[in-house]
């Protein structure tokens, strides 16, 4: 991967889990992304 724009300040960009539908969602799966929603939540900056 190669890096463009390097100059550009990018601001309101967010992280992104993109996974299947919730019904064919395996359980660890979910519990990883509420991890991550939990984790990112509780800090000041990404």
């Amino acid at each position: 991967l190669v890096t463009a724009l390097d100059d550009r300040l990018l601001s309101g960009t967010g992280i992104f889990a993109v996974y299947p539908h919730r019904r064919y969602l395996p359980a660890k799966v979910r519990v990883f992304v509420d991890f991550l929603v939990h984790w990112f939540r509780t800090r000041d900056t990404v």
